[in-house]
């Protein structure tokens, strides 16, 4: 049985931090919350700074989530949130939108998400470009090819695009 336990140390923000992760079984009961199969501490500290404990729960058995595996999950869980989602509140501004109608609502998000992809393509296409935000994306964009995106959007038939 593997240890009830995983530890690593990375570079997160180019400082090292020391993650630890402590697991221990546990019933719905004592966790007071259905479906509970193990519960964890986790324990991060960066050198020279306090620690930040969190405690997780998960519904999964020790035999199919390992401690390492878990503190691999938990940080690739903030790659998304620091990844799409930061790109999507901050430099989209979504969280900002006042569009309500659910249809509405979910195209814009489509559209956005769309955008995201293709500043990532538009990024990896340069070496030059590693450090570009969305909104360079953006103002490049709006600088080259804002004749053409018009174009697309407005047109009727494909051979517009293909004149403008």
């Amino acid at each position: 049985m593997p240890p009830p336990w995983a530890h690593t140390a990375e570079k997160n923000r180019s400082r090292t931090e020391i993650r630890t992760l402590c697991t221990t079984p546990i019933t719905p009961e004592q966790a007071c919350f259905p479906g509970a199969a193990q519960s964890a501490i986790l324990l991060r500290q960066g050198l020279g700074e306090k620690p930040d404990i969190q405690y997780l729960l998960t519904s999964r058995p020790s035999s199919l989530l390992s401690p390492d595996s878990w503190l691999a999950q938990q940080r690739a869980y903030w790659g998304i949130e620091t990844g799409l989602h930061q790109r999507l509140d901050v430099s989209a501004n979504e969280d900002r939108s006042r569009v309500r109608h659910r249809n509405a609502a979910w195209t814009l998000s489509m559209f956005r998400r769309l955008g995201v992809s293709l500043f990532m393509h538009w990024r990896d296409q340069d070496p030059k470009r590693a450090k570009s935000t969305l909104p360079d994306f953006h103002e490049e964009m709006r600088l080259d090819h804002h004749r053409r995106a018009f174009a697309l959007v407005t047109s009727k038939h494909s051979t517009a695009l293909e004149a403008s």
